[in-house]
């Protein structure tokens, strides 16, 4: 069956000589990246990982890291990547949840691996590196030039932000990354010309999956950045002039808020996308400016989606539907419920989102209890997130089913509260929550980051919201504080928020 192995041969053989992949000191062909792939597949195996096998990896983005994505599909191991920013006891409770054969954990983090060698010793060989040098191995014809798995074999776990719980491990599989594939190419007309910049974490769904892996699967080329910086991130946009960008919010944000950011002109970016968080209308104005050829996009999905469902094309569509994240990709279903998994009547929404195709996961790792909770026997996933559809059929994302405020009877969207927050120019990014409250039932409560060389005053900002929300809306409470926590994808950790602003409320 299909999988991204097989389209990279396929590359190989239509575009021979082509640049797949590329960093700051190399650059692989097509045939040169499968043959690496090839090599690191039968590499693992002389640790003894077979199919089905899990093999960690904690590090930054690299060839090898990419290669390697390929390689599960040549032997049928299962890859785990692995966020740099855990610390001992979250990569302890992943390896001890999926129980790798293989930890490979880049030189960079020592510091982390001496701290674990004692608890691992027996259990997991750790690599800290990969031969640069690997004979191209003797397998058979057809798994060469196609690999050796189905369809519904695992490719990827990928655990996930964890932004109210442990993380928990999405399958993903090889057809879910064909389908993801092959939607992008038909939904933004992606082509072999295209080319395309990875900044943004392989160990996130975004990663690979958002816009990188349906350039490189269409017969495009894909230069790797270690990890996003924003002057080294500007100065390679202007070197290899991409066609297409993809960066989470929080990236842009450290883009936009650079001095010079507006003096650049990068007219080859035909494409760019973000996603994650708001980002204030000011700065997604300076992204048109210095991207003036490209569509702005916004999107919507999940890792349990592979990533995409809905997503616009072109900027007008949003400009003339404010708010919109854009339209339903034509290969999914969806249907809207309410909090007690009931259909509605209406099937505009609002409502709690479910929806079903061939980018959905197979599952959580070794979670059936919490799977059946997701995933429904015939395959629609349980979002739990609250979306409306209007009359033109663009969706309009509300925020998640359990970031509802009831507050005094009513209730508030914390992202409706968020987005109006970062519209403010003195404001860089905000998070919208609920703390119990004995008259309120729940009182509306904000964090706010100032924008860079800005002050922000919660008074102010607080008229400014009764200038555009229901005064029910209007957060009682408008703390200013230095960052909000983050996840790997980019999204507040309001658990971590909350913990701490209502020890604030307590004293």
């Amino acid at each position: 069956m299909p999988n991204i192995y097989q389209s990279a041969m396929f590359n190989a053989e239509r575009f021979p000589g082509k640049i797949a992949v590329s960093d700051a000191v190399t650059k692989l062909d097509f045939g040169q990246f499968c043959r690496r792939a090839r090599a690191l597949a039968k590499y693992l195996e002389s640790f003894g990982v077979r199919r089905g096998e899990r093999v960690a990896i904690m590090g930054d983005n690299s060839i090898d890291y990419l290669a390697l994505m390929h390689a599960t599909a040549i032997t049928g191991f299962i890859l785990v990547p692995v966020n740099i920013r855990y610390n001992v006891d979250e990569l302890l409770y992943l390896i001890d949840d999926c129980e790798p054969k293989v930890l490979l954990i880049d030189a960079a983090l020592s510091k982390i691996s001496e701290s674990i060698a004692d608890k691992l010793s027996g259990r997991v060989v750790v690599l800290h590196s990969l031969p640069d040098d690997l004979p191209d191995p003797d397998l058979p014809a057809l798994t060469t030039r196609f690999g050796d798995v189905e369809d519904g074999d695992v490719s990827l776990i990928l655990y996930t932000s964890g932004t109210t719980s442990r993380p928990k491990g999405a399958m993903l599989t090889h057809g879910n990354l064909v389908w993801n594939a092959i939607n992008y190419i038909v939904e933004l007309g992606i082509n072999e010309t295209a080319r395309a910049i990875l900044a943004t974490p392989l160990f996130h769904v975004g990663g690979f999956g958002v816009v990188n892996g349906p350039v490189l699967y269409a017969g495009g080329s894909l230069h790797i950045l270690p990890r996003f910086e924003p002057a080294s991130t500007m100065a390679t946009l202007m070197e290899v002039q991409p066609t297409h960008l993809f960066l989470l919010s929080t990236m842009w944000v450290g883009l936009t808020d650079m001095k010079d950011f507006t003096t650049h002109r990068i007219s080859s970016v035909t494409f760019v996308q973000t996603a994650a968080a708001p980002l204030g209308e000011w700065r997604q104005e300076h992204i048109r400016q210095v991207f003036h050829n490209a569509e702005f996009s916004w999107g919507f999905g999940q890792t349990e989606s592979c990533v995409t469902t809905i997503k616009n094309r072109y900027t007008h569509e949003i400009m003339s539907h404010p708010g919109s994240t854009g339209y339903f990709w034509r290969h999914f279903s969806y249907r809207f419920v309410d909090e007690q998994r009931r259909l509605l009547e209406d099937q505009k929404g609002p409502g709690i989102l479910e929806i079903k195709g061939p980018t959905i996961f197979s599952g959580y790792w070794r979670q059936p209890d919490l799977t059946r909770e997701t995933l429904t026997s015939d395959g629609w996933l349980h979002t739990g997130d609250i979306i409306r559809i209007d009359e033109d059929g663009f969706a309009y994302f509300l925020g998640r089913s359990k970031d509802m405020i009831k507050t005094g009877g009513e209730n508030v969207a914390a992202l409706e509260v968020e987005n109006c927050l970062a519209r403010h120019e003195s404001v860089m990014e905000a998070a919208v929550f609920g703390v119990p409250h004995e008259y309120w039932g729940e009182e509306l409560v904000a964090a706010v980051v100032a924008a860079a060389g800005c002050t922000v005053d919660a008074g102010e900002l607080r008229d400014f919201c009764r200038q555009h929300l229901a005064g029910f809306k209007v957060p009682k409470r408008i703390f200013i504080v230095d960052g909000l926590p983050h996840s790997s994808s980019g999204k507040v950790q309001k658990f971590m928020l909350k913990e701490k602003i209502s020890a604030l409320l307590d004293q």
